[in-house]
């Protein structure tokens, strides 16, 4: 097999034409294995664009899952090498954030009842943020309670590094896909854009291309996400307090760290 690509916690070999296998590094989870397999065992029942999950297995003694091959350059690397294509590209990148949005999960129909909740999901990821204290993640997580609830399908890490373009456009790295509020998901997506890290092995030209096009992307997102939804900004920007925090728990640079705890710390005032 061919390596094709690497990250934090998975690398992903060609296997031929039409399978790829993404392989767990060591230590990574089985749990976490087996939900991304059943969250695309999802999507592809709702015939979302996303590469089918084919197969769960263990090789090299590590866990893995064979997905369907797709071929494209992910959004980011597009909008880096076709500059003057970027806004066009960034109303596909809402308009395909918005068709996941549209889906609400009935988990009994599609035998998804092991799907995390949103609102679950960023309660133990707020308690489990080191850099809070206790009280702090008390105040945050009530706060979180009495917010919108939510039935709609969200992936939990849009970002332009995780659409795939080709001859069609993909969604990718399903693996924090939950049942809820969209408003929710849209205020992770413009944290990362505003925010956001590339991981280490990321070429220097499409970090560099990132920190030039990071307010273009996230206006012309908003903007287009808003008139595709009806939503609000203010609708998603209650969300901001939580999200944040909640990447806290992530593996993140010390720089982006000291970034969400100053915006936390001007949401609690």
């Amino acid at each position: 097999m061919k390596k094709i690509s690497e990250g934090r916690t998975a690398e992903v070999f060609a296997q031929d034409q039409e399978k790829i296998l993404k392989l767990y590094r060591d230590g990574f989870p089985m749990e976490a294995v087996k939900y991304e397999y059943e969250v695309n065992r999802i999507v592809a029942f709702l015939e979302i664009p996303a590469p089918r999950a084919y197969d769960l297995i263990d090789f090299d003694h590590k866990k893995g899952i064979v997905f369907e091959r797709i071929e494209g350059s992910t959004l980011l690397r597009m909008g880096v090498q076709f500059p003057n294509e970027l806004d066009c590209l960034t109303k596909e990148f809402a308009e395909l954030h918005y068709r996941i949005h549209k889906y609400e999960l009935d988990v009994e129909r599609i035998g998804g009842s092991s799907v995390l909740n949103q609102k679950e999901v960023l309660a133990r990821n707020v308690q489990n943020a080191s850099q809070l204290s206790s009280e702090v993640k008390h105040e945050i997580i009530e706060y979180l309670k009495n917010l919108p609830d939510g039935n709609r399908l969200c992936h939990g890490d849009f970002h332009p590094e995780n659409v795939m373009i080709g001859e069609r456009n993909w969604v990718i790295d399903w693996m924090t896909g939950m049942i809820g509020n969209p408003a929710g998901d849209v205020a992770r997506t413009l944290l990362l854009f505003r925010f956001g890290t590339l991981p280490d092995e990321a070429p220097s030209s499409v970090k560099d291309a990132l920190e030039l096009m990071r307010d273009k992307i996230n206006g012309v997102y908003l903007e287009q996400y808003l008139s595709y939804s009806g939503l609000q900004f203010s609708d998603i920007d209650e969300w901001m307090l939580p999200i944040a925090a909640a990447r806290l728990s992530e593996w993140i640079p010390n720089e982006e760290k000291a970034l969400l705890l100053n915006l936390i710390e001007e949401r609690l005032k």
